[in-house]
């Protein structure tokens, strides 16, 4: 399928009153919004088969739209911190 052109804007909104002091609620994205713009001769609907298809294949929307666990291993001078 040609594709002249495409480009993405990514967006997103967070709750962040913990840096403000208001109360101690962690940080946390509320919303990511991804604007994609697609330039093509191509029919609209093999175009949006391209963008579903792509869209599964994102491993960073796959993630943030099904929650997984977060680990934070932390080592310091290459040992673990306690």
């Amino acid at each position: 399928m040609p594709i002249q052109d495409a480009s993405a804007d990514v967006r997103a909104t967070f709750k962040n009153t913990e840096k403000y002091d208001v109360d101690d609620a962690p940080a946390y994205f509320e919303e990511v919004v991804i604007e994609l713009s697609v330039v093509s001769p191509a029919a609209p609907a093999n175009v949006r088969k391209l963008v579903i298809h792509a869209e599964r294949g994102c491993h960073a929307a796959q993630s943030l739209a099904h929650p997984i666990p977060v680990r934070l291993n932390a080592t310091l001078n290459q040992q673990p911190l306690p």
